[in-house]
């Protein structure tokens, strides 16, 4: 029986080793996996921090100026087809908010219009009443 006992207990040690290598073998392949994630997103960092070339940000800029100059000029041309509209628009002086501040005569003028900012307008009758 030592002879038997002894070929189960190598057959085990031997399966065990066995294991232990293909784990080890796992561990490496993610570990060289994880190497070559890691080189590819420290090459996206070095991309991503490297200031553009000179011609490259260059050229975006002139296309953003020209983009601007065209904005610009589109909201000058708006502005001169409302400019006849906006002289008619008439402009109020500003109205100080509290009225205990000093210098708010302007309150003090229509004290009416800060009380009751909707005035009552007279009863309109309804549209049951003009039919009957």
């Amino acid at each position: 029986m030592s002879a038997s006992a002894s070929a189960s207990l190598q057959q085990r040690i031997s399966e065990q080793l066995q294991a232990l290598s293909q784990v080890g073998e796992t561990l490496t392949l993610r570990l060289l996996e994880l190497e070559e994630r890691l080189s590819g997103v420290e090459q996206q960092i070095e991309a991503v921090s490297q200031p553009p070339s000179d011609e490259a940000g260059q050229w975006e800029s002139n296309e953003i100026l020209a983009a601007t100059e065209e904005r610009i000029a589109r909201l000058e041309d708006l502005l001169a087809d409302q400019q006849p509209r906006s002289a008619s628009v008439v402009s109020f002086p500003e109205r100080s908010r509290h009225p205990h501040e000093e210098g708010s005569t302007a309150l003090a003028a229509e004290p009416e219009l800060d009380l009751n900012p909707f005035p009552e307008e007279e009863e309109q009758t309804f549209m049951d009443e003009l039919s009957a």
